[in-house]
């Protein structure tokens, strides 16, 4: 998938439509699973469907609060992304997976109604403390990327799941 954000780059309509599209592949991919499904990793050190939830929670916190800063004021201070140690430090698996992903839902609507109203400000930047200034353009790309790698992560996860962890609730004939 990463050749389609290559392609279009960081133009605003296309990122504001994967910015809208991925996260109803994500659902689907999360849908039906059962709370052992969802805490189920192929490995120990490995993420399960319930920490790329969580993950991708975090990460829209953090995505939020920087689009904000950014829009607010041209070359605001944004903190350095942290969420990927978010799995190691909160027990996503023991959480409910409906309510991290209801939560996720209602951060991505925050975040398309704040880049809604950016308008022309794509080109506004924040102070990222390594990377320097980062467009706002640039900084949406990323979490469209972001949002992507998760559901390949999810069906990936899926494809090695045994059946018998597959959590997915049958429909009787």
């Amino acid at each position: 998938m990463t050749y389609l954000t290559r392609q279009y780059g960081s133009n605003p309509r296309w990122l504001l439509k994967a910015l809208r599209e991925v996260p109803h592949e994500v659902e689907q991919l999360l849908a039906g699973l059962d709370h052992e499904a969802a805490a189920w990793r192929p490995a120990p050190d490995e993420w399960a469907a319930a920490d790329i939830a969580g993950f991708l929670r975090e990460a829209e916190r953090e995505d939020l609060r920087a689009i904000r800063a950014m829009l607010a004021r041209d070359g605001a201070a944004i903190a350095e992304r942290r969420a990927y140690l978010a799995p190691g430090e909160h027990a996503f698996a023991q959480q409910s997976l409906h309510e991290l992903w209801s939560d996720f839902l209602e951060l991505r609507e925050r975040l398309l109604w704040t880049l809604e109203l950016a308008d022309e400000a794509w080109d506004c930047r924040g102070l990222h403390p390594y990377r320097g200034l980062v467009t706002l353009g640039t900084y949406v790309h990323e979490v469209s990327e972001r949002d992507l790698e998760a559901a390949w992560s999810l069906r990936k996860l899926a494809d090695q799941r045994p059946p018998a962890a597959s959590g997915a609730r049958r429909r009787r004939r």
